[in-house]
């Protein structure tokens, strides 16, 4: 079972994080500017204003730039460069709403009604744009310069009142970035633990843990699934059943300890026989090994029979029990997937194979 790296995973987190809170706040952007303008059309349509038509104006183009990054951030599911991406918007989207700020101080709003709107986003960009610092800060800042200069404005405040309030906001925000950051990174390590850990116990319940190849669950998962793509993409798919010649004569003459060895050796050979990655060995069971061969015909699956069946001959482990050479040896059959066979079909057939070598001599393989 594949998995990626922690950073990784937590990169395509962090984006993943970023374009819900970017569609979000957007979302937030259309409704709020959609309330202010029914709110200022009511107050101002009774009184001459010119600057309610220019207000009206910068919010319609505002609520474009909302509804295209909406758009764009709905259809862009992975994104490169999202980092650049991130911070232009945050930055377009603390300078728009930083115009909105002054547009209703223009109209002769009060300092509460400013207030009121920074605060709330604020809000909104700490929970949209917390995995990322520096969005949250470009976003941020032209809101709060705009606010904190509207309060020394104010006769009712002095200037110590204003920047007072304007470090303890930033205190605010930071903490509450950073807190809501370490459970974000926190469930994203715990997410990728977990999975690390299935994918050992994955890994621990399809190996063999004699000769740590693929145990026999592994095959019965595996061929399972390659027939279905073999089906599928009408490819041929073959197998080869692997039995080593006189492995009891071999226990009983040498120990089973030399017995597990032989075994191990004989697995690592024929693993290593496998040129393709796709290509795996099984334990069968005992003294018996099944290799699954995808996208091979019967010729393709006889090469790899005599190329197992030479580099046990060069491994030439020592078997003085054995009537038909002093070196370990196997008998192979090999068979070849039909369509419409099932598994235990195509796997008899193998084995019928595997048979056949043996009555004919041993040391071979057989595939009719």
């Amino acid at each position: 079972m594949d998995f990626s790296s922690f950073d990784t995973r937590l990169e395509n987190t962090v984006y993943k994080n970023l374009r819900i809170g970017f569609i979000w706040a957007s979302k937030i952007s259309l409704i709020t500017l959609l309330l202010i303008t029914i709110v200022i059309w009511v107050d101002f349509i009774h009184t001459k204003n010119s600057n309610l038509l220019l207000t009206t104006i910068n919010f319609a183009i505002q609520g474009l730039l909302f509804a295209s990054s909406w758009l764009f951030f709905v259809h862009n599911k992975t994104l490169q460069h999202y980092k650049i991406i991130a911070a232009i918007y945050a930055l377009l989207f603390g300078i728009t709403w930083g115009g909105t700020i002054i547009n209703l101080n223009n109209l002769g709003h009060a300092y509460v009604i400013v207030e009121i709107i920074g605060n709330l986003l604020f809000l909104v960009i700490l929970l949209s744009f917390y995995t990322y610092r520096i969005a949250v800060y470009l976003a941020i800042l032209p809101i709060l310069i705009f606010t904190t200069w509207y309060s020394i404005e104010d006769p009712r405040f002095n200037l110590l009142f204003s920047f007072t309030k304007l470090a303890i906001t930033l205190i605010i925000i930071e903490s509450g970035r950073q807190l809501l950051f370490k459970w974000f990174t926190t469930r994203i390590t715990q997410e990728h633990d977990n999975k690390r850990l299935l994918s050992e116990l994955a890994q621990l319940s399809f190996t063999d843990q004699l000769t740590q190849i693929n145990n026999r669950r592994f095959f019965d998962f595996a061929i399972d699934k390659q027939i279905i793509n073999a089906k599928h993409h009408n490819t041929p798919l073959s197998i080869i059943l692997i039995d080593i010649d006189y492995f009891k004569l071999f226990n009983d003459t040498n120990g089973h300890v030399k017995g597990d060895i032989c075994l191990k050796s004989v697995a690592v050979t024929i693993k290593n026989s496998l040129l393709r990655s796709n290509d795996t060995v099984s334990r069968y069971g005992g003294e018996e090994f099944v290799v699954l061969l995808p996208n091979t015909d019967i010729h393709g699956a006889c090469r790899v029979a005599k190329r197992i069946q030479q580099n046990l001959a060069i491994l030439a482990i020592n078997h003085s029990a054995s009537d038909i050479s002093h070196s370990v040896t196997v008998s192979q059959g090999i068979a070849t997937w039909q369509t419409n066979q099932r598994p235990n079909q195509l796997i008899n057939n193998a084995d019928s194979h595997l048979y056949n070598a043996k009555e004919l001599g041993r040391n071979q393989y057989c595939s009719a």
